[in-house]
């Protein structure tokens, strides 16, 4: 009896949790907050920005992440990269090591910032032979609809879920870093 309450708890859980993920009209995972920094100016904010990702390793240091855009004038930084989400172990010797592709838009203006971040899809990576394989995100959350190899499957399974997670823990690390209080040098 406690077994089947545990699953019907998990289940709600799950479900509960698959209809919070919605994506924006190209089919991407997305992500939007604004950042509130009371009495900083635009130009603070662009350059805490641009420091935030010198910070930021992401788990495991796996996570890959450059600068893609900068513009001082606008206000705009903007970071592309990939995001590890963990390892799929397949047997005893080989895996498939699985990362959120995205793109993180971070645009400043005098007291507030905005975060977009969004996901298309998720990349693999065979440890075996490096084999690289990429699915969209939308065929792999709320439940899995993509048509691939079995192998990609059960990692996209266990780790897909984590998506909103760990999106969620990105924004909140740049954003934090982007109101913290300033060192006093």
């Amino acid at each position: 009896m406690k077994k089947l309450l545990l699953l019907s708890m998990l289940l709600v859980v799950m479900t509960a949790t698959a209809q919070d993920i919605q994506f924006n009209a190209e089919g991407c995972y997305e992500v939007k907050k604004v950042v509130m920094a009371e009495g900083i100016k635009a130009g603070t904010l662009y350059t805490r920005a641009l420091e935030a990702l010198s910070d930021w390793a992401g788990s495991q240091n796996k996570t890959k992440a450059n600068i893609d855009v900068q513009d001082k004038d606008e206000g705009l930084v903007v970071y592309k990269g990939k995001l590890y989400l963990g390892y799929g172990k397949q047997n005893m010797l080989y895996g498939w090591e699985t990362f959120a592709d995205f793109t993180l838009k971070v645009r400043c203006k005098d007291g507030k910032a905005q975060l977009t971040m969004v996901v298309p899809s998720l990349s693999y990576y065979w440890t075996a032979d490096n084999t690289e394989y990429s699915a969209p995100i939308n065929e792999l959350l709320p439940e899995y609809r993509h048509k691939a190899k079995m192998l990609v499957k059960k990692a996209s399974i266990a780790l897909a879920p984590k998506v909103p997670e760990e999106v969620e823990k990105v924004i909140t690390l740049i954003g934090g870093k982007m109101t913290a209080a300033e060192d006093d040098f």
